[in-house]
């Protein structure tokens, strides 16, 4: 079955839900990969929408809107995770280049949807009601924290900025997954891929997000802010980030994922595998209650995010293989 093509703008009928349905199921919360499929599933069984009542609007910036709306997720995760590391002394000259370069890039996102970016591939204003009420709701959550940002990158040691980015990026992560949710349901179109497609480069997307938010669990653990709250999120996450990677390179027949594609995308998922390993490693050392050392520290925060570099060439190898193919 064909169902979505990140090509163009669908627009549902305004009372329709489908286009939330569609894609809020990774955003919102991290899920079982077998969860993910079966509600997939219910939902297109439940929702059933005359083609009267659908509108097609095509755009050449709806794949463009889409794609940096997904990073606003992974970016509130960042901005947390390397103001943390900062201000613990972890990885200093790459945690000040990860915060800096993110809070830039979260800046020019939310502005590029709102307002259009040429240089984004962003061509107008966003129009739609929904989607600006997103971006307000947004962009008023990112400039409370974006204070604590400056503060942090004006002086490494500011440990209470850090905590108060760290007390808000649950909000913005909520409120950035709504914004993608949106974004998604207003501009694709509902023809080109399959669902199983649909459902690998969610799970890849996702796995951008869990990599930074594994990062920022730890470094709460080691600092000891809200500690035994981040360790078991932190268990459950690093659960879920292996369980996706295995899937997205062995398949798993059950949540209907298919083996990795093509030898490059293997590839890929070897490295990420293959790094992981030393990582987990550490991380569940972490969890089993034990003081890492700083040079461990450090090894968890570089590498998760040559994870994050490693997922987004992932990004790019599968839209390519899409594209072959489509």
């Amino acid at each position: 079955m064909r169902i979505f093509i990140l090509r163009g703008s669908y627009r549902a009928a305004p009372n329709s839900t489908v286009g939330r349905i569609k894609s809020r199921f990774w955003l919102v919360a991290p899920c079982l990969l077998t969860f993910a499929a079966s509600e997939t599933a219910n939902a297109e069984s439940r929702v059933a929408v005359p083609t009267t009542e659908v509108g097609l609007d095509i755009v050449s910036d709806g794949s463009e809107r889409i794609e940096r709306a997904n990073l606003l997720p992974m970016l509130t995760q960042r901005v947390a995770a390397a103001s943390c590391a900062l201000t613990s002394g972890v990885q200093t000259d790459e945690s000040y280049a990860a915060l800096e370069q993110a809070t830039q890039s979260f800046d020019a996102i939310i502005d590029a949807l709102k307002n259009g970016n040429p240089d984004l591939n962003i061509n107008g204003p966003e129009t739609n009601r929904r989607t600006l009420h997103d971006l307000e709701n947004l962009r008023t959550a990112w400039e409370a924290t974006h204070g604590a940002i400056d503060a942090v990158l004006a002086d490494g040691h500011d440990v209470d900025s850090a905590h108060l980015i760290d007390d808000q990026n649950l909000e913005l992560l909520e409120l950035s997954n709504i914004l993608a949710s949106d974004t998604s349901s207003q501009y694709s179109y509902p023809y080109e891929m399959t669902q199983t497609d649909v459902m690998m480069l969610n799970i890849i997307a996702r796995q951008r997000t869990l990599s930074q938010q594994i990062a920022k669990d730890a470094c709460e653990v080691w600092t000891g802010y809200r500690s035994d709250e981040a360790k078991e999120d932190l268990d459950k996450v690093m659960d879920i980030f292996e369980k996706s990677l295995l899937a997205l390179r062995d398949g798993m027949p059950a949540a209907g994922l298919q083996p990795a594609p093509t030898p490059e995308i293997r590839n890929d998922l070897d490295g990420l595998i293959a790094r992981w390993g030393p990582v987990n490693a550490n991380l569940l050392r972490q969890v089993a209650g034990e003081e890492l050392e700083h040079a461990a520290k450090e090894e968890i925060f570089h590498d998760m995010n040559l994870e994050l570099k490693s997922l987004d060439v992932l990004v790019m190898h599968y839209q390519a293989h899409l594209e072959r193919h489509h």
